[in-house]
């Protein structure tokens, strides 16, 4: 079964700068992530995050996350109940806390809408993504 999500495109400072962004549901509420094939792992913005953790203070771990440049850093790993992509409904799945402030602050500067995150690899992989920029589209096959 295809489920076909429509994609914005955002264009930032030169028309080589751009970045395809979906809109989605975490736990029911709306959020903005960015897909970024290059990210490892699923991340939400930790402010997004501070909520979920009083609301489920057990679904929260720590951990080690390999960064660019093998750096390591410690991040906080939460398992989200429900991660909603239009027709994509994906279940107790973990994602990354990130801080992601500078990224809206640039954001802000350009007249665009904030984002709460980023859709990594592991969820474009695990559903065979398609990201179609001429059609403005990203599929994915579940």
């Amino acid at each position: 079964m295809e489920v076909i999500i429509p994609i914005e495109i955002v264009q930032l400072e030169d028309e080589h700068n751009l970045h395809p962004i979906v809109d989605a549901k975490l736990n029911g509420e709306p959020i903005r992530l960015v897909v970024d094939t290059g990210a490892s792992h699923t991340c939400i913005d930790r402010k997004n995050v501070k909520s979920l953790i009083k609301k489920n203070p057990e679904d929260v771990t720590n951990d080690v996350v390999m960064g660019i440049g093998s750096r390591s850093m410690k991040n906080t790993i939460l398992t989200i109940k429900e991660i909603s992509i239009g027709d994509l409904i994906i279940n107790d799945y973990p994602v990354v806390a990130l801080k992601i402030t500078h990224i809206n602050k640039a954001l802000k500067l350009l007249g665009l809408h904030a984002i709460n995150g980023l859709l990594g690899s592991d969820i474009l992989f695990k559903y065979n993504a398609i990201i179609d920029y001429k059609n403005r589209c990203l599929t994915f096959n579940i």
